[in-house]
């Protein structure tokens, strides 16, 4: 019995190690436990807060720059996006921002940046001043589409966003509604070239601008918005303005030149024939005198000898009249730095002309140039016209010949 005792203690004593050594061991698997509850729960919270996508198939490629989409507002909508927000858009080798655009005619700044806007109840993906470029994608392609939020500058453009009045009363003259002013800069002749709205297609602007030029006494005009069938429409409907007259005694030159004027040699070389043909006071115009006026001015001034400063703010001038935009306010720097001066930096560029949407625009510091220098490597290497004649552009503008 004895034996048997000193069995059952030795065997009560084992078990006595074995307990402690679990109970030891507890601490750590509760650490263990509570970890992998932790991780579960990161997992879960992680995966409740990521961002919702929206699956979307490309169905339609209009003039190779524009998507079309098999989806609409409602889908959109559904991610949370707003009016105003940024779309982050992914494809399976790229990604991009495009702003969820206020209305389905909204194609403005920051230009060559990517706009989404619903047409005809499909949602649509193109890229702002990109009228010339086709983009690598086709039907049947997938995106992803999910919301990045507010768009940094929308909420700075009011005025830009509201648009434009066509009531005269609503601006402090006609000058700043017609757009009407002398074009100036370096050492371009005075008195010579004229800018303004179009004296026919204008809307309300159209008279003030031709009698603009009937006050002037103008002989000479540039049209930039019209080909010749619709012009020669334009001059027989309105036989008694001005502008008409000098049509029909064979003064007005003119093309329909398209937004993007740095992309198309062919409009350039038109407005170079077109200032040699000229005679006598020349009125420069698109519809409403600035965004084409702008530009085609902008490269008449850089090789008459302006600076780059007097070329942006000339150009300025004109939205600022048209939008009723402050010099020097929050606004005016936003569209100066999204709108001229993007455009302005590819004619120094021109290796970036044909893609300028690939362009890492908010990275991008703009340096002012020597406008003489930078237009006329354009005009000579890009464009392809000929020294000699960019030499008689120049000397005529200048008035040495």
């Amino acid at each position: 019995m004895q034996v048997i005792g000193g069995n059952t203690n030795l065997y009560s004593l084992l078990r006595t190690f074995r307990f402690m050594d679990r109970m030891s061991k507890l601490p750590i698997i509760a650490l263990i436990a509570v970890a992998v509850i932790i991780g579960i729960v990161a997992v879960c919270v992680n995966f409740d807060h990521q961002e919702p996508t929206l699956r979307a198939e490309v169905i339609e490629v209009k003039h190779g720059n524009t998507l079309v989409l098999d989806i609409g507002m409602d889908d959109l909508e559904g991610l949370g996006a707003e009016i105003g927000d940024d779309i982050l858009v992914k494809t399976k080798d790229d990604a991009f921002s495009a702003l969820l655009s206020p209305n389905a005619k909204y194609k403005g700044i920051p230009v060559y940046g990517g706009y989404i806007t619903e047409v005809s109840g499909k949602i649509t993906i193109g890229y702002t001043l990109c009228n010339h470029v086709t983009l690598d994608f086709k039907v049947g392609d997938i995106l992803t589409l999910s919301c990045e939020g507010r768009n940094p500058i929308i909420d700075k453009m009011p005025n830009y966003l509201k648009g434009h009045s066509d009531d005269p009363d609503d601006y402090d003259d006609m000058v700043e509604f017609g757009n009407l002013r002398k074009v100036s800069g370096g050492d371009l002749i005075s008195n010579w070239l004229y800018r303004s709205a179009s004296p026919w297609n204008a809307g309300n602007r159209s008279p003030v601008a031709d009698n603009y030029y009937r006050e002037l006494g103008a002989d000479f005009l540039i049209c930039l918005n019209m080909s010749e069938e619709e012009l020669a429409e334009y001059a027989e409907r309105m036989p008694d303005a001005y502008a008409s007259g000098l049509y029909n005694e064979g003064r007005v030159s003119c093309q329909l030149v398209r937004a993007a004027v740095h992309s198309y040699p062919d409009e350039m070389r038109f407005l170079i024939d077109s200032l040699l043909e000229a005679e006598g006071k020349t009125g420069i115009f698109c519809t409403y005198g600035k965004d084409r006026t702008g530009f085609y001015c902008a490269v008449i001034e850089g090789l008459a000898g302006a600076t780059y400063d007097e070329i942006l703010t000339d150009f300025m001038t004109s939205i600022c009249n048209y939008y009723h935009i402050k010099e020097g306010s929050e606004e005016y720097d936003v569209i100066s730095e999204n709108y001229p001066q993007r455009v302005l930096y590819l004619y120094d560029h021109t290796e970036l002309i044909d893609h300028p949407e690939r362009v890492d625009w908010a990275n991008t510091e703009f340096e002012k140039f020597d406008p003489e220098e930078v237009f006329t490597r354009y005009l000579v290497e890009y464009v392809g016209i000929d020294a000699d004649a960019v030499i008689q552009v120049k000397e005529k503008l200048t008035g040495k010949i």
